[in-house]
């Protein structure tokens, strides 16, 4: 038996195992051990049986569910650890997730059968959350079904990811849906029949009337703790909120959970509403499991979101006057809070609403406990005293000094949409407050109102509590003005703090490889498993930044982990799979980076291997966009044509452009297009505007192919798509924001990469080059401006943060000749220092959660490593096709210097004079 013991669950197993465990195996992970009989075989998919549980009631529920399942011979998981079972059960919980403690998997719909009843018996009374994805198999039973993967999925998705996906009767493959309801295939004919339908019970789609009075009106959101609503008061005819808390959700030792804190926050209510701070309670009342609150429905919109529209309407910037108002309303809540005798513990902007006439109302009140007592931690990361939520269980109730953190984390983010999240050091830590003040003072630089607040939120984050009191606040803002003070100078990344956290991530990536491991570096955890292989995630993207490294001579020393991550990829190449040809999650970007490796390692078999694989990559696809599709495939063929010369990659590319002009001028739907006739739309079937997804990125490879294969109607077509960006565009002052997709007002404003003004902006900076259209050159310098102002609220990632904004910057510099964009990317690249953490002796960037670490391109270190290189050492921008036949090449296409590197290849053009072979000419450099 293989047997590695992580928490007590496993011991309980071992016991109901007794002395026949040899004929059984335990394997643990991360989330799951998994405990199967020795040589089963699971069944492809099929019905399985879910058990959720508390952490108090989870070992009884593996004990009696244990010797049941062994009994049977049947597999089954469960979670590894008392942490991982919280996390399942905790109100912040993916709700299509939660609940699930232990996992059945029965041989055939028999044994679910026959299993069910029997564990429905043993564990009848146990304590443990509904399943939203499942059906109950009885009423008030433990036991819940639903259809699904019973294997881990060995097979990429369409969106490069390895999700289940479940073979219909025809021989399709349909996705493994995991919904926050119950959601068979239609094919799937449940083992139990259908549940009979309790009398009076509604029908799917009926009104929803709770208590005999509260009529649903809409959801306002869902979480796994449960549901927030607005109704109608048939009683009354007045609008109320009504906020749902389900059964063992949250569930804490001596049996308190979410309803328990529903009803407590209702008392909370009770005190501070007749204050004018808080709704008032209107009533509790159950309905099945379930607790509900209501109480009056505050008319406005959050702090979060209001703050952001105040700022939109003054060109981008809260001003000074309103930020101070806001300042002295927020601190007269708090204290008016404390002399009631309540610390608030969880201030922050979405637990603030703002009224049609300005005055801000506490709302989602259940972390609220008496001063004086004792209470369980509770609170958000970046809005909660780091020194209270760093203890654990039942500790005596803070002071005022944990909300005055709040209140100052609630100004900054109000003020700047910054969020105030800072990923820990490792020991010995810098004080949170010393961190803050870093960001707080630099991007106070150019914004007024945090400039003439500076002071006040700089004291109240302070790790010193002397100014961390509302009084001191209160004095703060009665004594001073909200004058604005004079601009000041903003910090750049540059000289030795750009050394250090380029050195520092590069020696990171270094001492973090694992080649025996499935992944060659640790994946994200905040992201579905990917290919291991790809840009987005895996291992290419990281070899493309070594790769760059080496080229630029930055770290010489790093040619032998070049190398062994150019071996892992190559020995992976070959391995059983779906190929997808994405330049970021398929493997476009894969053979991409494995060449430019190759070529820089001066390894000719290598070289060859990788465009082998280049020249298989499918170019037969549904989809269209670079992440996942065509264009990215066609972007990684175009290069590898100039690196090599092979006239088969030329022609792929045309391929690859015929078939994006095919599927995007004939898709039925797409983006609006608001453009006549005068102007080119084979674009319009694009599902959205930006770079990844969409017709920025799409009109970026056709100008590429046009350019580069003498065909003016594909620059025409990615002409047209310019125009329609510059028509769908929003004016804001001197910059330019952009929907999404189609209809998606909602997210104007985005200045990302993936999404919205930096890769739309990459596009037309390059079609103003190519074309000299005013117009392209106007939008993508709006566009910069844009993604500039917004460098502070934006995260740390290639995709939709910092990293990849700054590149975009660099461009401009670099396509317009004006340097002083180039003085913005080093700006906006000091947001990623500011935001760096010191773990083990080195200064790190966090990924895109801002708390975690990965080296994944696209959301984590190797993205952020890859600006700071091409800011320090120059070179094009990388995974872009930037020149045409013949031109410099600068290093590959990925971006270098174009200086050999000693003992590596440093020309990768083709021969001298030559360049690279057009369809239909001599091939001068054959594969």
């Amino acid at each position: 038996m293989t047997v590695r013991l992580q928490a007590s669950y496993q011991a309980v197993v071992l016991r109901v195992l007794g002395a026949g465990r040899s004929g059984w195996t335990l394997r643990d992970g991360e989330t799951w051990c998994m405990v199967r009989p020795v040589g089963h075989r699971s069944r492809r998919q099929g019905w399985k049986l879910h058990l959720p549980a508390t952490v108090e009631s989870a070992p009884r529920v593996l004990e009696a569910a244990a010797g049941i399942l062994v009994a049977h011979g049947c597999a089954f998981k469960f979670a590894v650890s008392p942490r991982i079972t919280a996390d399942l059960t905790s109100v912040r919980a993916p709700r299509e997730h939660s609940g699930k403690f232990l996992t059945a998997y029965p041989d055939d719909d028999g044994r679910t059968r026959a299993l069910a009843e029997e564990l429905h018996r043993a564990t009848l009374g146990l304590a443990g959350p509904a399943i939203l994805s499942d059906r109950r198999y009885r009423p008030g039973s433990l036991v819940h079904y639903r259809f699904g993967c019973f294997a881990p999925p060995r097979e990429l998705d369409d969106e490069g990811f390895y999700r289940g996906r479940l073979r219909a009767p025809d021989g399709t493959l349909v996705p493994d849906e995991r919904n926050a309801w119950f959601s068979p295939p239609a094919w799937a004919r449940p083992p139990f029949g259908p549940p009979a339908r309790p009398a009076g019970s509604r029908g799917r789609g009926d009104p929803v009337l709770l208590a005999g009075r509260y009529l649903v009106r809409e959801a306002v959101r869902h979480s796994n703790r449960g549901g927030v609503y607005r109704t109608l008061d048939r009683r009354t005819g007045d609008d109320v909120l009504l906020k749902e808390a389900r059964a063992h959700v949250g569930a804490r030792p001596g049996g308190t959970d979410a309803r328990d804190w529903l009803r407590y926050e209702a008392e909370v209510l009770a005190r501070l509403a007749p204050l004018g701070i808080a709704p008032a309670p209107r009533g509790l009342f159950t309905a099945g499991d379930h607790v509900f609150l209501a109480e009056d429905l505050v008319d406005g919109e959050n702090l979060h979101r209001w703050s952001t529209d105040e700022a939109s309407r003054n060109g981008g910037r809260l001003p000074a006057g309103t930020a101070w108002r806001l300042a002295r309303d927020l601190t007269r809540l708090v204290r008016t809070a404390h002399t009631a005798g309540f610390v608030l513990r969880d201030l922050k902007p979405t637990n603030v609403v703002i009224r049609p006439d300005g005055t801000p109302v506490l709302v989602d009140l259940e972390c609220a406990v008496r001063a004086g007592g004792t209470a369980h931690v509770a609170g958000t990361q970046g809005f909660t005293a780091p020194e209270y939520l760093s203890l654990t269980g039942t500790v005596p109730v803070p002071g005022p000094e944990v909300d005055c953190f709040g209140l100052g984390t609630t100004l900054l983010h109000a003020v700047t949409g910054i969020n105030p999240l800072l990923a820990p050091d490792t020991a010995p830590a810098r004080p949170a407050g010393d961190r803050l003040a870093v960001l707080i003072r630099a991007a106070a630089a150019d914004r007024p109102a945090l400039r003439a607040l500076a002071p006040l939120v700089i004291g109240l984050t302070a790790e010193a509590a002397g100014r961390r009191t509302p009084e001191w606040a209160a004095a703060f803002l009665d004594a001073e003005g909200a004058e604005e003070a004079p601009e000041a100078t903003r910090p750049a990344l540059e000289g030795a703090a750009l050394d250090r956290l380029l050195d520092d991530g590069l020696a990171h990536i270094a001492a973090t490889v694992t080649p025996h491991e499935v992944h060659l570096w640790p994946r994200p955890r905040s992201l579905p498993e990917g290919d291991p292989c790809n840009v987005q995630q895996g291992a290419a993207g990281v070899l493309a930044v070594l790769d760059r490294a080496v080229r630029t001579g930055r770290a010489p020393g790093l040619v032998p982990l070049l190398r062994t991550a150019a071996d892992w990829i190559a020995t992976r190449l070959a391995l059983p799979g779906r190929v997808l040809p994405g330049l970021y999650f398929g493997r476009s970007g894969t053979a991409w980076a494995l060449h430019d490796a190759a070529l820089t390692l001066d390894d000719p078999e290598l070289s060859a291997r990788a465009r082998a694989f280049a020249l298989r990559i499918p170019l037969e696809w549904d989809n269209p966009d670079v992440c996942h599709g065509l264009a990215g495939a066609g972007l990684a063929q175009l290069h590898l044509w100039h690196a090599t010369g092979d006239p088969r990659f030329a022609e792929r590319a045309a391929r690859c452009a015929d078939n994006v002009l095919r599927r995007t001028a004939a898709a039925d739907g797409g983006v609006d297009w608001p453009l006549g006739p005068e102007h080119r739309r084979e674009l319009a079937g694009s599902a959205l505007y930006g770079f990844a997804h969409g017709v920025a990125g799409n009109a970026a490879f056709l100008l590429a192919a046009g350019r580069d294969l003498g065909r003016p109607e594909l620059v025409d077509v990615a002409a047209g798509g310019g125009y329609a960006l510059c028509a769908v565009a929003e004016r804001r002052g001197d910059i330019a924001v952009w929907p999404k997709g189609p209809g998606r007002t909602e997210r104007m404003g985005l200045d990302f990469w993936c999404n919205g003004a930096s890769g739309i902006g990459t596009t037309l900076v390059r079609l103003w080059r190519a074309t000299g259209e005013p117009l392209f050159r106007e939008y993508a310098e709006r566009a910069a401006r844009a993604v500039y102002a917004d460098r502070w609220r934006v995260g740390t990632g290639a995709c939709h943060g910092v990293a990849g904004n700054a590149q975009f910057l660099l461009d401009v510099a670099e396509l317009t000749g004006d340097a002083g964009y180039r003085a913005r990317a080093a700006e906006a690249a000091f947001c990623l220092s500011a935001r760096a953490a010191r773990r083990d002796g080195r200064l790190l960037v966090p990924d895109d959660t801002l708390r975690e670490f990965c080296v994944s391109y696209q959301v984590g270190l190797a993205g952020a490593l890859d600006l700071l290189l091409r800011l320090a050492h120059g070179g094009g921008r990388p995974w872009m096709v930037d020149d045409g036949p013949g031109g410099p090449r600068g290093g590959g296409g990925h971006g270098g210097t174009g200086a050999p590197v000693a003992g590596a290849a440093g020309d990768r053009r083709p021969a001298a004079g030559a360049g690279p072979a057009l369809p239909g000419q001599p091939d001068d450099q054959p594969l």
